[in-house]
């Protein structure tokens, strides 16, 4: 691993330019040194970037959908933003479902023809530098222009083609792709013809992430509909998630409640002894009232002095430090967080296990960490993260 100003370039994940990764015969190749492409990540908000090196000058500002954004220029680099959660589409060759590809075919072709009208180079396009999660996908390196090569539809068609797999050739929409990327058909026709399609909606989504919402079906496409219940078809349906019967049950005879006993109780008018009457009330009897009265005020004025005076329960002191989500891409084997550096002021102790992961780990002071991600079967890695780091530590499993 190797340090660009506050990033950490971790792996290289394309060399533009070199006669081995060339996509098709068509591309050229640059002269001079190789355009080198790291996958690396901000150490002071642990935000995945894509690192073009070398590259001089600045980045162009854009605001096209389906393209990652520049950040900054880094000395003679530049910077792409990858959203969060958003994977290398080449992890997930062979496995993209048709709905879901056809959701990135069309953004893609969208963020070409925009970046033609706007005049912006996309030279490289392949599956390395493409980013997706969920029905999302967008494209890395828009700007960075390639020897006698504007717009690679070369590296799209080859892109798409990767992500497809053995899928391709049955590809509702190979055709007129193939057509309007070898200049065949207009890209109006294209997106009448793509509009046109709807292949069934995928059961599961790809985004290892898990945070993304369900991916929206076709409105056109009516789902199963749920057998009527027939009162008189046993057994009723039943629900396969709640293992509950979901139909109408019969109904049984209520039993008659019987009306409720009655007992009459009559009271007699004559007393069941003879009524003397007292005579006028003493002056001990008054005594003693004001003696009770005296007394019920005592005793209401120690409970309200108790009350007051009770010991109050003591509020057990709130955690200290502050705390950073880990997260495993995609979801796997736990993974353990272990501590080689810490910043001055911080008492969490070296070369132990912190905590496992994924989950919410606490340091004790805000600082520059060094840290070393183990996972079971895994070489171990060594990275950098700043506390606090309100986005969070994506760990990609490869």
């Amino acid at each position: 691993m190797e340090s660009l100003g506050h990033y950490l370039l971790r792996d290289r994940i394309a060399l533009l330019g070199q006669p081995s990764l060339a996509q098709t015969p068509a591309l050229s190749q640059p002269a001079g040194a190789p355009l080198e492409v790291f996958e690396g990540q901000d150490v002071r908000t642990g935000i995945s970037v894509v690192v073009f090196k070398p590259m001089p000058g600045t980045p162009p500002e854009l605001h096209i959908s389906a393209t990652l954004p520049w950040t900054q220029a880094e000395g003679s680099a530049w910077v792409n933003e990858v959203p969060v959660g958003a994977v290398q589409a080449s992890w997930l060759a062979g496995r993209v479902e048709p709905a879901r590809l056809l959701h990135w075919t069309r953004q893609l072709l969208e963020a070409i023809h925009t970046c033609q009208a706007q005049k912006v180079p996309v030279g490289w396009i392949m599956p390395e530098l493409v980013w997706a999660r969920g029905s999302k996908v967008w494209l890395a390196g828009v700007g960075v222009p390639a020897p006698e090569q504007a717009w690679d539809y070369a590296g799209l068609l080859h892109t798409l083609r990767a992500l497809a797999g053995d899928a391709y050739p049955a590809l509702p929409w190979r055709e007129p792709l193939e057509a309007f990327l070898t200049g065949g058909m207009e890209y109006a026709a294209l997106l009448e013809r793509l509009e046109a399609i709807t292949p069934e909606p995928a059961p599961v989504p790809l985004d290892p992430s898990a945070s993304e919402p369900p991916q929206e079906t076709n409105p056109a496409q009516p789902g199963p509909a749920e057998p009527p219940v027939q009162e008189a078809a046993p057994p009723p349906p039943v629900s396969k998630s709640l293992k509950v019967q979901i139909g109408q049950e019969e109904p049984t005879p209520a039993e008659p409640i019987p009306a409720p006993k009655r007992i009459r109780i009559e009271e007699s008018l004559n007393p069941p002894f003879e009524v003397i009457e007292p005579p006028g009330q003493p002056r001990g009897g008054r005594r003693a009232w004001w003696m009770l009265w005296i007394l019920a005020g005592l005793v209401f004025i120690l409970a309200g002095g108790y009350y007051l005076l009770r010991p109050q329960p003591t509020q057990p002191p709130a955690p200290s430090g502050y705390v950073v989500e880990f997260r495993l891409q995609p979801p796997g084997p736990k993974a353990s967080i272990e501590v080689l550096e810490v910043p001055e002021g911080s008492k969490i102790p070296l070369n132990t296990v912190l905590a496992e992961v994924p989950g919410q780990v606490r340091f004790d002071v805000g600082g520059i960490y060094r840290i070393r991600v183990r996972v079971q079967g895994r070489a171990p890695v060594d990275s950098i993260i700043s506390v606090p780091n309100p986005a969070g530590v994506n760990i990609n499993l490869r």
